[in-house]
Formats: C-alpha cells, structure tokens, sequence
C-alpha cells in the first residue's frame, strides 16, 4: 500500500512539474516575443505589417485548436535560421535570430505562439 502512495505521489509531482516548467516557457517566450517578434508580428501575433512587397506573417492558429499549424522544427528552423520548410530564405524583413538568440530561448518563443489562437 506505501509503495503504490509513493509510486503515485512521484508521478504526480512529474506532472506538476513539467506543468509548470511549460508555464515558465510561455512566460519567457512572451518576453522574448514582446521584445524581439512583436514589432513586425504584432503584440497579438497577427502580422499585416507591410515592408514594401513583403508582409509579416500571422503566427496565431487558425480557429480555437490547441495545436499551432507549423511543426516545431520549421518553427525553430524559420526563427533562428529565417527559412522555410524548403530551406528557402524567408522574406527579407525577417531576420536568422541564430546567434542572437539560443534554440531553447526560440522553444520558448514558440511555446508563447502556440498560446496565440485567431
């Protein structure tokens, strides 16, 4: 009976922990957006700004899904790198944060966008 209690008491502070580890990420990640996304993105993730022929992209989801429409790794891949699934460059404006910014601060980043629901 004390091993199942103690058995269930881990696994349910590895839930609480990974919980509030995800929570800590989307925390970063706003500060991280706010500071280096959301001048081109918009505080609310819509995109719209123009740069001459170039617009920013929308990064909310579509509709009220839980899940955000791009992988992970094109998300990675398009922040640090500025490419596309194909490995093309992005539109000019945006910029490869590789080097200004670590993959895990780019996690957090898109842990916040996939908050983001239009």
């Amino acid at each position: 009976m004390m091993k199942r209690f103690i058995v269930g008491a881990i696994f349910a502070s590895l839930l609480a922990g990974t919980g509030l580890a995800h929570a800590s990420a989307v925390t970063t990640g706003k500060t991280l957006y706010m500071a280096h996304c959301s001048g081109c993105h918009r505080a609310n993730g819509a995109g719209g700004v123009h740069f001459g022929k170039a617009v920013s992209a929308n990064l909310r989801a579509p509709g009220l899904e839980n899940t955000y429409h791009h992988s992970t790794k094109l998300l990675v891949r398009a922040i640090l790198d500025a490419r596309d699934e194909d490995g093309d460059r992005l539109d000019q404006p945006m910029p490869a944060w590789k080097g200004r910014l670590s993959k895990a601060q780019a996690l957090d980043i898109i842990a916040y966008l996939k908050t983001l629901h239009a």
